[in-house]
């Protein structure tokens, strides 16, 4: 019962939804359809999850332009499940090829699709410290939506809207993506940004993929089953409300289907579920909420569902935030003071680990290797894996760390720690090309202890076999700065 008691206030949600959707069929009782979620029942969503891996294949760039400001915005594409699916990335302001920047997933609202410089509008809110200079954004479509940009025409997305569900994929899928072929793109920084029906993929996307670090939810919904929800579900099918919003959502994916025999009742709470964030807090990083009082689209207590799932977990300030304002509605511009709280909140992904060093050199197989991280650098958690993505599949890779910062051609790309540097360890690189190994804080190898002290900076990266590129037979990851913590 662990996952179920870490979100006992999300279930409490759910079990107290004993709205009747329907007066006049007994087949439009959704008291059993919204009944709260067994732990077998969420585990077997997570288990779904884990078989549906990013897809990048079929990667390009179609189009090239700027916003009005002069900003650079291409149009990408890529194929997942078959179909191509569309995205647009705004590039840094003060974008430097070489260099390494953050990046942010933003996560449109709205059921039709999005506009990219439109989408970029929300910098407009924040005060200017990191995110518009220091930062891709990168902005997703979702299957069977278009995307609409005013230097390149409209694009449609290939498959069937799947809204809070497959759209995570797709988001994912556009994520490695442009990380496998943007070699500026820190994967060590990655944030995600979402509003309304945005938010809820942000949420999920957190849940499920490991690179998202920090999350702002803008008036997301959390949970399916919460009576609002059933409120506006009851009106679709007994008094002929044409179907919109969250209750649209509700009703097309998956209560139509289960009361027209489309669906078993197994399959639609499952798919309910899966699209309810809020049961998946356990696995989520650091989350920033956002809700106006007079939301009346999706109403505040999904934001208070949330935040009650992750104090269950023991997380709060500063790493979990949550705001309520009282004369805020569905749309940021309602919410006064929004901006001078998000961007410090995203900016904090610049304290932590960070790629540096570059430009680097392409592997023989034409990809860079991009020095990644799980976990934390702090000694007392000693969770810290380094990790490195794109390097040259089934090889052994080995890190080394110094105290300070080189950029010299070596083997086929450049070393990027200086002089005096150690060997931290090695580890083997799998058939994906990521390479993985835990480094043991708590209690370092005497030969790297000095580099790995509390307060110190320590730069690692990894070297790998390069066999089949003449310009050398190895080749590096950039570097990756990591300041050791108490």
């Amino acid at each position: 019962m662990a996952l179920l008691s870490n979100s006992f206030l999300c279930v409490a949600a759910a079990s107290l939804c004993t709205i009747s959707a329907s007066a006049h069929s007994p087949r439009a009782d959704l008291s059993v359809l919204f009944d709260a979620p067994t732990v077998s029942e969420i585990a077997r969503v997570r288990t779904d999850w884990a078989t549906r891996q990013p897809e990048v294949a079929g990667y390009r760039v179609e189009a090239s332009g700027t916003d009005a400001g002069g900003v650079r915005f291409d149009v990408v594409s890529h194929i997942s499940e078959g179909q191509r699916h569309y995205g647009a990335v705004r590039y840094p302001r003060n974008y430097a090829a070489g260099q390494p920047y953050g990046t942010l997933v933003v996560c449109h609202g709205g059921l039709n699709g999005v506009a990219a410089e439109e989408s970029a509008n929300f910098l407009l809110s924040l005060p200017g410290i990191c995110v518009d200079e220091n930062y891709f954004l990168v902005i997703p479509s979702y299957r069977g939506e278009q995307l609409v940009t005013q230097f390149a025409g409209t694009w449609v997305s290939g498959g069937s809207p799947s809204w809070a569900d497959r759209d995570v994929d797709d988001t994912a899928s556009l994520l490695a993506a442009v990380q496998m072929n943007i070699p500026d793109m820190d994967q060590a920084r990655v944030g995600a940004w979402g509003i309304s029906r945005g938010a809820a993929v942000a949420m999920l996307l957190a849940a499920r993929d490991d690179r998202i670090r920090r999350v702002v939810d803008l008036f997301g919904w959390t949970d399916l089953s919460l009576p609002s929800v059933q409120s506006q579900l009851d009106l679709i099918l007994n008094q002929g409300v044409q179907p919109a919003g969250i209750g649209r959502v509700a009703y097309e994916s998956f209560v139509f289907g289960w009361l027209n025999g489309v669906l078993s009742l197994d399959e639609a709470r499952q798919a309910w579920i899966r699209r309810s964030p809020c049961y998946f807090a356990n696995t989520m990083p650091p989350i920033q909420a956002h809700h106006g009082l007079q939301d009346t689209q999706i109403d505040p207590s999904h934001t208070q569902v949330l935040l009650g799932a992750l104090s269950s977990l023991g997380l709060g300030p500063p790493d979990v935030e949550g705001f309520f304002y009282p004369n805020g509605a569905h749309g940021i511009n309602s919410l006064v003071g929004l901006g001078d709280r998000v961007e410090p909140y995203l900016c904090a992904l610049e304290d932590g680990p960070r790629a540096y060093c570059g430009p680097m050199a392409p592997h023989a197989l034409g990809l860079y290797a991009g020095a990644d991280y799980r976990g934390s650098s702090s000694i007392t958690r000693n969770d810290f894996e380094l990790r490195a993505n794109n390097c040259r599949p089934n090889t052994v890779g080995l890190v080394f760390v110094s105290s300070n910062t080189a950029y010299v051609p070596a083997g086929a790309g450049f070393l990027c720690v200086g002089a005096g540097s150690q060997r931290l360890g090695a580890g083997l690189i799998d058939a994906a090309g990521t390479f993985r190994m835990s480094v043991d804080l708590a209690n370092p190898n005497p030969n790297v202890a000095n580099f790995l002290a509390p307060g110190q900076k320590a730069f690692m990266q990894v070297v790998f076999r390069d066999v089949g590129n003449p310009m050398g037979s190895f080749n590096f990851s950039n570097g990756l700065q990591v300041l050791i913590e108490p």
